[in-house]
């Protein structure tokens, strides 16, 4: 009985560490980053910008997301798909979590802490797709990156002044950001010769 007592004290003190990093982490995002931090993307979500990759880019090689969070997306693609995928994460215990879970389910996926926006200005890699679930000011930041980008995968936030290729509705479900309901969608762009 005192054994299965000790175990509930130590899931209790993980689980207070757990939500203690992640609200020190959406402190930094917020007051540092100054953006609101996102939630995790919904199974449903990472099931379609999937499935879109899976029929219309099976030959891509190199994907990226940028923002990949725990990397649920990145691991979900690089599992059915042959591409090299890697995950961008700047958040220090997110990237940790994500390297951590790729450890353990043996994912092909690349977890890479870094800003990644620095990262696409450094790195010599050219990607057939990004893919990103940013918010709506942050999202527009990709764009300046079509040279180095051909496909971007937007997870419910459009570009601004720039209309997508094709459009995904996921069919139920929103993000909410900044008080604004946003319905869980995927906008594709070209960004080839752009």
């Amino acid at each position: 009985m005192l054994f299965i007592a000790y175990i509930f004290i130590l899931l209790f003190i993980l689980i207070d560490l757990f939500l203690l990093i992640k609200f020190a982490e959406y402190i930094y995002c917020s007051h540092f980053v100054r953006q609101p931090p996102l939630v995790q993307s919904i199974a449903p979500l990472r099931q379609a910008a999937t499935d879109y990759i899976l029929a219309n880019y099976k030959d891509a090689q190199n994907i990226c997301e940028v923002g990949s969070g725990f990397g649920g997306l990145a691991r979900q693609v690089a599992r059915k798909t042959r591409a090299r995928v890697y995950a961008l994460e700047n958040m220090p215990f997110s990237a940790f979590v994500s390297k951590a879970l790729d450890i353990i389910t043996m994912s092909r996926n690349r977890t890479i802490w870094c800003d990644a926006f620095k990262y696409l200005d450094e790195t010599d890699v050219k990607f057939d797709i990004a893919i990103a679930y940013l918010g709506p000011d942050l999202i527009n930041k990709v764009y300046d990156y079509r040279g180095k980008i051909r496909i971007l995968i937007s997870l419910d936030f459009e570009l601004k002044d720039h209309a997508p290729t094709a459009t995904v509705d996921v069919g139920y479900g929103y993000t909410l950001y900044n008080r604004k309901k946003y319905p869980h969608k995927l906008f594709i762009y070209d960004m080839a010769g752009k």
